[in-house]
């Protein structure tokens, strides 16, 4: 490879990275304080998102059942029924992505609370929701701005899942154990 080429990806990774942390440093902790209280509290929480931020919401899932939380993915043939008790976080930069908003807004009609993760809080998906959790990543260049949302509320829902552990005293082997092992 070239070293224009090697100095031009590096520098790119490196503009996206800041970007990346400034959008970290104005997300609304706060609020992913309120997930991290509620999640224990709720009988299951189901997640979903679609495209990349439907990745997001199904890694987060993944670490809430390693930690022995029940977390279920709406469409899966596994996934129960939704109701009264429950949670379902949706993650969508625009807050306009139709899937999303639909489970969203299903989910209410059956009684469980929604928390939206997004970028847009004026969003219909947002103004819909019990909660909405920010994480404001800003620009004209959608690709580029949907990029910099699904790192930032992913690392985000990171940091959620390892309050998660601290405060329920999860051992590191209980976490290993329920890893994937069919592998």
């Amino acid at each position: 490879m070239p070293s224009r080429d090697k100095e031009a990806v590096q520098a790119a990774g490196k503009g996206l990275l800041d970007y990346i942390g400034g959008v970290m440093e104005e997300a609304d902790w706060g609020g992913f304080v309120e997930l991290a209280d509620m999640v224990p509290q709720v009988d299951r929480t189901f997640l979903t998102g679609a495209g990349r931020s439907g990745l997001v919401a199904r890694s987060f899932g993944m670490r809430l059942m390693h930690a022995g939380l029940p977390a279920f993915i709406p469409g899966e043939t596994v996934t129960p029924a939704a109701g009264e008790g429950d949670l379902l976080v949706g993650v969508s930069c625009t807050g306009t992505t139709g899937y999303t908003e639909y489970l969203a807004r299903r989910a209410r009609e059956l009684g469980a609370k929604v928390i939206v993760i997004t970028a847009e809080a004026k969003s219909p998906m947002a103004l819909g929701a019990h909660k909405v959790i920010t994480v404001p990543a800003r620009g004209s260049n959608i690709v580029v701005r949907a990029a910099v949302f699904e790192h930032a509320a992913s690392l985000c829902l990171d940091a959620v899942f390892n309050i998660l552990v601290d405060r329920l005293k999860i051992d590191p082997a209980s976490l290993r154990q329920r890893h994937a092992n069919l592998e």
